[in-house]
């Protein structure tokens, strides 16, 4: 009899082995992420696929490296039913391993289900990168690069790298050490072809624009949340300049469900427009983008579609969403937030403000940025002082060491903020990476520029964060002092000092993600005392560096 395991069939006396599977039940944009992870294992020689929700099942061949896709049923791993759940999950799961036998398993979902199904697929617990269980069924985290993602997931204004990649360093340990190094260019093409089909259907839906016209520009204009979008009349207005001044018709994409959206624009519109909304499958959609010479969109999934096939992009963040860390994959986008002192707003967060980021950046300054790319290749050539006010504009690109990250155009280079930001990607960087290769001593601040290295922060934050921040070094002196030797079995999590230095970095909203951090810490070293000493040993040089930075 086939026993069927997500979208694909296999006889029970087949058995797929990998090297690794990876598991990513996030949303659509989120799963694209995936693609830069799949392709380092790879070329590291990794077999691999991944598993997703089933609703995405509709992706099977987008992803590269990831065939045959594997699909749960959403329910299954709701974390709403959870407990309901959690016996038909486990049998789901080990009907699913009887066919598919994987040496790791990469979990990249934090949730109690994802970490449920990682463990039951795995051959043993310790085989579970990233999120899963201890043999007692208590949550683990295997590696210091997921804890920081979990960390930074949930204190957003600390969150100084890309999804994408602290994906890749989650996977790192099956990367033989050449992780950051492996991906040849973020968004170069990463995505697979779409397909003869979905090119035709692309070309027919194009069929009704208008005969003399030069190119096409696409608009997403729903998103996750109406919180997350920009204003219909905002893209009509952005739609009208561009065709009466360059000739280019706006193309309108989205789901069957963002239908409203379409009929909204065009009620207000009084220019030509393609309307493709609800009409395209993931590779159709694709094949549209193909079409177009640049991408205006919400933080979105067809944002990072768009990106992964390498079209230049503008994408505006608001609500919750910044693009230090959920922002597209690809060198050269652009990427605006609302110059507004509560953005980006916890995901928690009751707005009492009547949601005014969505209004903020105006629809007049978005055209002047993409007219300035299509025209001189530049967004720099597009910003204006009205710009400034209304929008802090960020630029993606590769830095030395393989990570996408965002360069300040605007007038916004020396806000405590952007300062805060690089100052993290430099320290984080280097703390992830010697905890997690066991180095003794803090790997030097080689060819990092002073302004990065000791930012020129206001007197007001400086004194505040690097006062902080000593503290923090002071505490874990006195635990270092206190408490070596350590035996084996010793407990963090329990000791009154380590208590204290996570209250003291929770007093500090700019150390947020490093009091989650280092409870995750606390965590991942139970029972391995001397290896604790040693991490904490490491830990206080690096943030005794840290802190003399503000000196």
């Amino acid at each position: 009899m086939p026993s069927t395991t997500g979208i694909f069939t296999l006889r029970k006396e087949t058995v797929m082995r990998l090297d690794a599977l990876v598991i990513n039940l996030n949303r659509f944009g989120d799963l694209l992420l995936s693609q830069p992870l799949l392709h380092d294992l790879h070329k590291a020689g990794r077999s691999t696929t991944l598993l997703c929700l089933e609703k995405y099942a509709d992706t099977e061949g987008l992803l590269q490296f990831a065939s045959p896709l594997l699909t749960v049923p959403d329910h299954l791993v709701s974390p709403e039913q959870a407990d309901a759940t959690r016996h038909e999950l486990q049998a789901w799961a080990e009907n699913l391993r009887a066919t598919v036998q994987a040496d790791h398993i990469i979990n990249l979902t934090p949730s109690m289900p994802a970490r449920l199904l990682a463990t039951a697929l795995a051959p043993a617990p310790e085989a579970v990168l990233g999120f899963g269980l201890d043999h007692k069924g208590r949550p683990r985290v295997d590696g210091l690069w997921p804890a920081f993602l979990h960390a930074a997931e949930l204190r957003q204004s600390n969150a100084p790298f890309n999804l994408a990649d602290m994906f890749r360093m989650t996977g790192a340990p099956l990367l033989g050490g050449l992780s950051g190094r492996l991906l040849s260019q973020p968004g170069s093409g990463l995505l697979s072809e779409l397909g003869t089909e979905a090119r035709e259907t692309a070309r027919r839906l194009l069929a009704h624009a208008p005969v003399i016209r030069h190119g096409f520009i696409g608009m997403q204009l729903g998103a996750s949340e109406k919180r997350r979008q920009w204003p219909v009349s905002h893209f009509v207005e952005l739609g009208k300049r561009i065709w009466q001044e360059e000739g280019i018709c706006p193309v309108l994409l989205g789901e069957a469900s963002e239908r409203p959206l379409a009929d909204e624009y065009a009620r207000l519109t009084s220019t030509p427009f393609v309307d493709v909304v609800g009409q395209t499958n993931i590779f159709e959609l694709g094949a549209v983008l193909r079409e177009m010479v640049m991408l205006v969109t919400n933080n979105t999934g067809t944002m990072h579609l768009a990106a992964g096939l390498g079209l230049p992009l503008l994408s505006i963040f608001l609500a919750t969403a910044q693009p230090c860390d959920t922002g597209p994959y690809l060198p050269g986008s652009c990427c605006l937030e609302p110059t507004l002192p509560c953005h980006p707003c916890p995901h928690d967060h009751d707005c009492v403000l009547g949601e005014k980021c969505r209004h903020h950046i105006s629809a007049s300054i978005v055209a002047d940025l993409v007219l300035a790319k299509l025209t001189s290749g530049q967004w720099s050539e597009g910003i204006t002082t009205s710009a400034c006010r209304e929008a802090r504009i960020w630029q993606t690109a590769t830095d030395s060491r393989g990570f996408i990250t965002t360069t300040c155009l605007s007038d916004h280079k020396a806000d405590d903020r952007t300062l805060w930001l690089c100052q993290q990607r430099v320290y984080w960087r280097r703390i992830l990476d010697d905890l997690t290769s066991g180095a003794t001593e803090p790997t030097p601040l080689t060819n990092v520029p002073l302004s990065m290295a000791c930012p020129n922060y206001s007197s007001q934050f400086a004194a505040r964060v690097g006062k902080a921040l000593s503290h923090c070094a002071h505490l874990l002196q006195t635990l270092l002092q206190e408490c070596a030797p350590l035996p084996e079995s010793f407990d963090p999590t329990g000791h009154p000092l380590c208590m204290t230095i996570l209250q003291h970095m929770q007093s500090c909203p700019e150390l947020a993600s490093m009091a989650f951090f280092w409870h995750q810490l606390c965590q991942h070293y139970q029972g391995r005392g001397p290896r604790f000493l040693q991490a904490v040993r490491l830990l206080h040089a690096h943030i005794l560096r840290w802190a003399k930075s503000f000196d």
